[in-house]
C-alpha cells in the first residue's frame, strides 16, 4: 500500500500542502491559496470544497481565525520522507565495511560457504567467515533478507498510516455533521419562534373578534332591555293605566323575545372560546398544543312561547378544532398551519364540506382491457380484476408502494362470450383459497342463475344453479377465523344468512344447498344492496335509509351505524361501502348508477370516514377525486385499490391510493 496523494493535495493549487491552514468549516488549504481566495471588499471567503460562506470583520480577523493544520503537515512530511526512503537502494553492507571489520592479516581457514581453506573475511551482518570468492553471493542473500524484513515493516507502517487517515476523515465528517446539526437547530429554533408569534397574533385577533361581537350583542340587548323596563315601570306607576299601552307593551316584549332568539343564534354561531395550552412531554413534539375550547358548558337554547321562559345551552362538542402542533420536520408544521387556516375560515360551518377534506395520494395505476367492475386482493399476494362479463386479469402484488407485475389473463365463460359482450353477467366476484367464486345471472330467461367456482388460474371446478329468490347481488366469501362462510342477504325475509365455505369440490353442492340464518334485520322496510367485511365486522348498506349498519361477526349483534346525512353530498346517494381493518368506512356516493347510461362521465364522491371516539361521530378524514369509479379493494396497510373506467371508451384503469 502507498500513501494517497489526493488527501495531501491542496484543492486550489493541486500540490502538496505548504503551510496548511484550516477554515471554520474544517477544510484545509495552503496559506497562500487561502489568502488569495479572500474577498477584501466583502470581508468574506467561500470554501471551495463545501461552498460554505465565512463572514469576517476584517482581513486581520480572517488571518487570526486560520488554524495551522499540524496534522496535515505531519502527513506531508512523512509522505516526503517515505518517498525518499523508497528511492534509496537497500544494501546490507559494502565491501569497504567488510574489510574494515575483518582482522588483518586475513585469516586462513575453512570458508563457511565453500568449505575450502582460503583467506577469509568476517561478514558484519551474520559474523560468519567467508572467502573473497563467496562474499558477493553471500552479500546478495543477506540483502534479500534485509529487504524482506523492510517490506514487512513498510506494510505495517502503511496500515497504521491508512488507519490514521481514516480516523482523520471520520473526525472531519463528525465536525461537518455537528456544524450542520447546529445550523439546522438554529434554523428550526427561529422557525418555531416565528410560528409561535404568528399563532399568537391569530388567537389574539380571534379573541378580539369574539369580544367585539359579544360587546355589540350585549350593548344592543342592554339598551333595548333598559328601554322596555323604563316604559313598563312608568306604566305600572301611573294612576290611570291605558289599556292600549298594555297591548303595545306586549307587542314590544314579543319583538324583544324575537331579538333575543336572533342574538342567541348568533352566539351559537360564534360561541365564545378560550385558548388553552397543553404541555408536551417531548416524546413527539417540541411544543405542546394550543387549542380553542368552549369556556361555557351545558348552555342550551330552549324558548317556550307559551310559558314565556327561555334558557341557553351551547353544546360541549362545538369546537374550532384548531391547534398548533410542533413536529420533527418543518414541512409538517407548514402543512399543519395550512390545514388550521382552512379550519379557521370554516369554523362557523356546522358540517364538513368536501372542499376541505384532504385527498388520498395516488401511488400507481395499471391498464385494464375492459371496465374493472370487480377488484379483489388475495392475501396481499395476487391482485384480481374482472369486468361484468367475466374477463379476468391477475397481477403479482407485494405492497402498496410497489407497482404490481402482470401474471395472467383469462375468460371465465368463453362459451357465452360474444366479442366484448356475454350472455351471462357477473353479479358477484370473490376470491379465497382455493377458488374464485362468482355469482352469475343470465341476460335472458333461458339462462338460470348459478354460482361458479374456478381455480385461481381460471379453470372451472364446479357450477351450481342458485335459484334463491331474494338473494343479494353479491355473495362474500369470508375465510377469516370469525367467518369461514359465504355471507348473503335474504331481501324478502329481511335476514342475513350464510353458507359453510367449501374448500374442496365435493363440499360445494352440499354446502350451498343448506344455509343458516345469522341474524334478522329489525326494519322490515330496509333494502340492503351492498355488504362489506373485515376480520371482525360485517357492514350492510340500506339504500332506502342511506344507513350503514355494522354487525359483530362473532356475536352477530349490531355494534354501530353510519348515516350518510352527515356528509354534504348533495343529491348523490350512498351506493357502495367497504370497510378498513380499523373499522373505518370507504363510501361511494353516486346518483347515476342505475340510469343504465354507462357511456357518460359519472362524477363519484368517494370518502373515507372514521369514528371519533370522543363524540362517537363519524368524521371524513380523506377522499378520492375520480370519475367513473367501479370496483374497490382494501389492503392490509389500508391502501385503497380502485377500478376506474376511462372516459369515452370501455377500457379501464386500476389505481392505488393511500
Amino acid at each position: 500500500m502507498s500513501i494517497s496523494r489526493n488527501i495531501l493535495l491542496c484543492t486550489v493549487c493541486q500540490s502538496l500542502f505548504n503551510d496548511a491552514r484550516q477554515l471554520r468549516c474544517g477544510h484545509s488549504f495552503c496559506y497562500k491559496c487561502i489568502v488569495s481566495q479572500f474577498d477584501k471588499t466583502s470581508n468574506r471567503i467561500v470554501c471551495s470544497r463545501c461552498k460554505r460562506i465565512h463572514q469576517f470583520e476584517s482581513f486581520s480577523h480572517f488571518e487570526m481565525s486560520l488554524i495551522v493544520d499540524a496534522f496535515v503537515m505531519s502527513l506531508v512530511t512523512e509522505h516526503r520522507r517515505k518517498t525518499t526512503i523508497q528511492s534509496t537502494p537497500l544494501l546490507a553492507f559494502t565491501l569497504e565495511q567488510i574489510l574494515e571489520r575483518s582482522p588483518a592479516p586475513f585469516l586462513i581457514a575453512k570458508c563457511a560457504e565453500c568449505t575450502l581453506r582460503k583467506e577469509l573475511v568476517v561478514c558484519p551482518e551474520c559474523e560468519q567467515v567467508i572467502c573473497f570468492e563467496c562474499i558477493s553471493q553471500h552479500q546478495l542473500v543477506v540483502n534479500n533478507h534485509v529487504q524482506q524484513d523492510w517490506i514487512k515493516c513498510k506494510d505495517t507502517w502503511n496500515m497504521i498510516y491508512e488507519k490514521s487517515m481514516l480516523f482523520d476523515e471520520q473526525q472531519f465528517d463528525l465536525k461537518s455533521y455537528t456544524n450542520e446539526l447546529k445550523s439546522r437547530v438554529e434554523k428550526r429554533s427561529n422557525f418555531l419562534f416565528e410560528t409561535i408569534e404568528k399563532w399568537q397574533k391569530i388567537y389574539e385577533n380571534k379573541m378580539n373578534q369574539y369580544s367585539e361581537i359579544y360587546n355589540i350583542i350585549r350593548q344592543e340587548i342592554t339598551t333595548q332591555y333598559q328601554s322596555i323596563d323604563q316604559h313598563i315601570q312608568i306604566f305600572l306607576n301611573s294612576k290611570d293605566p291605558d289599556p292600549i299601552k298594555v297591548e303595545h307593551f306586549f307587542r314590544e316584549i314579543k319583538d324583544f323575545k324575537i331579538k333575543l332568539r336572533q342574538q342567541i343564534k348568533q352566539i351559537d354561531e360564534y360561541s365564545q372560546k378560550c385558548p388553552t395550552y397543553s404541555i408536551s412531554n417531548f416524546d413527539s413534539s417540541i411544543l405542546g398544543t394550543i387549542s380553542m375550547q368552549t369556556s361555557i358548558e351545558h348552555l342550551k337554547t330552549i324558548i317556550d312561547d307559551d310559558n314565556n321562559e327561555y334558557h341557553i345551552e351551547i353544546e360541549n362538542d362545538i369546537n374550532d378544532n384548531e391547534s398548533i402542533n410542533s413536529d420533527e420536520s418543518e414541512q409538517t408544521i407548514h402543512e399543519n398551519s395550512n390545514n388550521q387556516e382552512v379550519q379557521e375560515s370554516n369554523s362557523t360551518s356546522p358540517l364538513t364540506t368536501l372542499d376541505n377534506i384532504p385527498n388520498k395520494k395516488l401511488l400507481w395505476s395499471l391498464h385494464f382491457k375492459f371496465v374493472p367492475q370487480y377488484i379483489a386482493l388475495y392475501r396481499q399476494s395476487i391482485l384480481f380484476a374482472s369486468d361484468r362479463w367475466g374477463f379476468v386479469s391477475t397481477w403479482n402484488y407485494t405492497n402498496a408502494r410497489t407497482k404490481p407485475t402482470p401474471k395472467k389473463t383469462f375468460v371465465l365463460f368463453p362459451q357465452f362470450r360474444i366479442g366484448t359482450w356475454s350472455r351471462v353477467y357477473v353479479e358477484s366476484f370473490s376470491v379465497y383459497k382455493p377458488y374464485i367464486c362468482v355469482f352469475v345471472k343470465g341476460s335472458d330467461e333461458s339462462l338460470a342463475n348459478f354460482i361458479a367456482f374456478f381455480s385461481h388460474s381460471g379453470q372451472l371446478q364446479m357450477k351450481v344453479e342458485y335459484d334463491h329468490r331474494y338473494t343479494l347481488r353479491q355473495l362474500i366469501c369470508d375465510e377469516s377465523s370469525r367467518g369461514n362462510c359465504i355471507w348473503a342477504v335474504d331481501r324478502g325475509m329481511h335476514c342475513i344468512y350464510k353458507h359453510d365455505l367449501p374448500r374442496i369440490n365435493k363440499e360445494i353442492k352440499p354446502f350451498l344447498s343448506t344455509h343458516k340464518i345469522a341474524t334478522r334485520l329489525n326494519d322490515r322496510s330496509c333494502d340492503v344492496i351492498r355488504m362489506a367485511i373485515n376480520q371482525n365486522i360485517l357492514a350492510l348498506l340500506d339504500s332506502r335509509t342511506q344507513i350503514v349498519t355494522l354487525y359483530d361477526k362473532n356475536t352477530e349483534k349490531e355494534v354501530g351505524i353510519y348515516s350518510a346525512e352527515s356528509l354534504p353530498t348533495g343529491e348523490n346517494k350512498l351506493w357502495r361501502v367497504e370497510i378498513f381493518p380499523d373499522n373505518s368506512l370507504l363510501l361511494r356516493f353516486d346518483d347515476d348508477e342505475r340510469t343504465g347510461d354507462r357511456s357518460q362521465v359519472i362524477h363519484h364522491i368517494v370518502v373515507h370516514v372514521k369514528k371519533n371516539e370522543l363524540n362517537k361521530k363519524y368524521e371524513a378524514i380523506s377522499q378520492i377525486q375520480a370519475t367513473n369509479v367501479y370496483g374497490f379493494a382494501i389492503g392490509s396497510d389500508s391502501e385503497v385499490i380502485v377500478g376506474l373506467r376511462k372516459s369515452n371508451c370501455f377500457e379501464g384503469l386500476i389505481t392505488c391510493y393511500v
